[in-house]
C-alpha cells in the first residue's frame, strides 16, 4: 500500500505544523522522526547559529546522520 502523498505544486498535508506544536521537538515526535534524523532536522534549521559552532560543523553532521540513515535503509531493503 502506498502511503505516500501526491503534491499538486501546492501546499500540502506533509507541511502543515500540528496544532500545538512549538518547538522542534513537537515536529520530530509528530513525524515519528528517528534519532539520526532529528538530528538532521535540528541541524538544518539552526544552520551555523549555534555558537561555537559554524555552518560545516553542521553540515558535516547533516552528511554523518544521513549516511548512517541510507545506509540502514539500504541494509533494509537488502535483507527485506
Amino acid at each position: 500500500m502506498d502511503t505516500k502523498v501526491k503534491s499538486d505544486g501546492s501546499s500540502t498535508d506533509y507541511y502543515k505544523i500540528p496544532q500545538g506544536a512549538t518547538e522542534l521537538l513537537d515536529l520530530i515526535e509528530h513525524k515519528n522522526m528517528s534519532f539520526g534524523i532529528g538530528n538532521i532536522f535540528k541541524a538544518c534549521y539552526r544552520l551555523g547559529e549555534k555558537h561555537g559552532t559554524d555552518a560545516a560543523y553542521d553540515l558535516r553532521k547533516i552528511i554523518f546522520f544521513a549516511s548512517r540513515a541510507l545506509a540502514q535503509l539500504e541494509k533494509e531493503a537488502e535483507h527485506g
